[in-house]
């Protein structure tokens, strides 16, 4: 992959005039017993692929947005969780579009 490519996947700029169409999903990670956490995160980092992670207080250990320009590289990254940064559960959410926030309310509650 290009560095210009993968700066425009960290950068999270999808659909100007031009550029690449992205693929995204948020996929929650259960890493195994065995793994320590920096793993993941070493893998995190060195992936392009990989946008935003957290942390997360729950059944998973971590939410990562990954983007990618097709599905293929979308699909081999979150596979790799599994191969190279030692997740045990892997949960795919695809992103299909925004909502938009900053529209204002349509309707008045409890009015």
């Amino acid at each position: 992959m290009t560095s210009g490519l993968a700066d425009q996947i960290r950068a999270g700029t999808p659909d100007g005039p031009g550029e690449v169409r992205m693929h995204e999903a948020l996929v929650c990670v259960r890493l195994r017993v065995s793994t320590p956490g920096s793993r993941l995160l070493d893998f995190l980092r060195a992936e392009p692929c990989a946008v935003q992670a957290w942390w997360i207080a729950a059944d998973l250990d971590a939410m990562v947005r990954f983007a990618a320009p097709s599905r293929l590289l979308l699909q081999r990254a979150v596979a790799d969780l599994g191969r190279r940064a030692g997740a045990e559960v892997v949960e795919v959410h695809s992103v299909l579009r925004p909502l938009d926030l900053s529209a204002p309310l349509t309707a008045s509650r409890g009015a």
